[in-house]
């Protein structure tokens, strides 16, 4: 395993199992909401509005699919669907007063960090930012083949 996968393994662990993982299933359970439909609300609550193709795209995944959450929003009156403003066979999805509301308290849970960050000091913590930050830039960098920095798929990081 080169660096940057053994790297990128202890940051999937850190968001993708534990602590995280446990505060979205209870929110989930608690709002009798999907992790689907957070990650939606959460996405949406990032800006003023988002083509249901421009969700689908941003997330990799069907268009049926992204229908489906925005309908389940759009249900609970989280959500609804707007004309685009130039082209109106295009909707945009727009949250709701009450998706803000709901987005707000989501985004205050699941933005406390996990208990394991108290292991580090103030310095370690910028230090970790200040990397993520790095990586997060070069990201929004990235050709829009899902390919990264400059390594092809497959390719292994050494430094």
């Amino acid at each position: 395993m080169g660096m940057a996968e053994d790297a990128f393994e202890r940051l999937r662990r850190i968001a993708f199992e534990g602590e995280y993982v446990e505060r979205m299933a209870a929110l989930g359970g608690r709002m009798k909401l999907s992790p689907g439909v957070i990650k939606t609300l959460m996405r949406l609550s990032k800006g003023d509005g988002m083509s249901m193709g421009e969700m689908a795209r941003g997330i990799g995944v069907d268009p049926s699919y992204i229908t489906a959450l925005v309908d389940d929003l759009d249900e609970r009156g989280l959500a609804r669907r707007e004309p685009a403003a130039d082209d109106r066979r295009v909707k945009i999805v727009v949250l709701t007063d009450a998706g803000r509301v709901l987005a707000e308290e989501i985004d205050a849970v699941l933005s406390v960090p996990p208990a394991a960050f108290a292991a580090l000091s103030k310095p370690e913590l910028r230090q970790l930012r200040d990397l993520l930050d790095k990586v997060l830039v070069a990201t929004d960098n990235a050709p829009p083949n899902g390919r990264g920095a400059g390594l092809e798929v497959g390719a292994t990081a050494t430094s």
